[in-house]
C-alpha cells in the first residue's frame, strides 16, 4: 500500500493557499513550479521604554511573500490534473487519491507500491531511473504529480 509523507518546504514557507498560480517550465531534466508562496515571521516585542510603557503588547505576525521555484531535479515524468478542492472533497471525487491521501493542499512524497499511478497519462522527459520518487502536490485549483530523483524550494524574496 502507498504510503504519503508530508514534505516541508523549508524555513516555514507554504503555498499561498487561495491563489498559489502555478506555473511549470521544463529545462532539460529538471521540472520547475513556480508559486506564490508565504511564511509567517514574528516581529520581536517592544523592549526598553516602550515595552514599559505597554507591558501587555504582543508582537503582530508578520508575513514573508515570494515567488517561490520548486524544482525537481532529474525528473523523468510529470503531470498536471485539473482536479482541484471541491472533486477532491466529495465523495466520489474524481483524484485518484481522494479518501487515500491524508489532507489537501499539501506537498507529499508516496512511497511503496502504487498500483494507480500510471493509470493516467503522464508528460515524459525520460525513463523512470531505479532511484525515481513520486511527489505529488495539491496546490487549490490543480494537482501536480513528479517523478525526480530530488527536490528543491527556493524563495525570491526581491520580488
Amino acid at each position: 500500500m502507498v504510503k504519503f509523507v508530508e514534505q516541508q518546504l523549508g524555513q516555514g514557507w507554504v503555498d499561498e493557499p487561495n491563489a498559489p498560480e502555478p506555473q511549470v517550465s521544463v529545462t532539460d531534466s529538471s521540472v520547475n513550479v513556480s508559486f506564490r508562496s508565504y511564511r509567517l515571521v514574528q516581529d520581536k516585542k517592544p523592549s526598553g521604554i516602550l515595552r514599559r510603557l505597554n507591558p501587555f503588547s504582543k508582537a503582530d505576525p508578520k508575513v514573508d511573500k515570494a515567488w517561490g521555484t520548486l524544482s525537481f531535479i532529474d525528473c523523468t515524468r510529470w503531470r498536471w490534473d485539473g482536479t482541484n478542492d471541491h472533486e477532491w472533497y466529495k465523495v466520489d471525487g474524481h483524484g485518484r487519491y481522494s479518501g487515500i491521501a491524508p489532507r489537501w493542499g499539501k506537498f507529499y512524497e508516496l512511497i511503496g507500491p502504487d498500483p494507480i499511478r500510471d493509470a493516467v497519462p503522464w508528460e515524459t522527459i525520460r525513463a523512470d531511473a531505479a532511484n525515481s520518487r513520486h511527489f505529488l502536490y495539491y496546490f487549490r485549483d490543480e494537482t501536480l504529480e513528479f517523478m525526480a530523483e530530488k527536490w528543491s524550494f527556493v524563495p525570491n524574496l526581491t520580488v
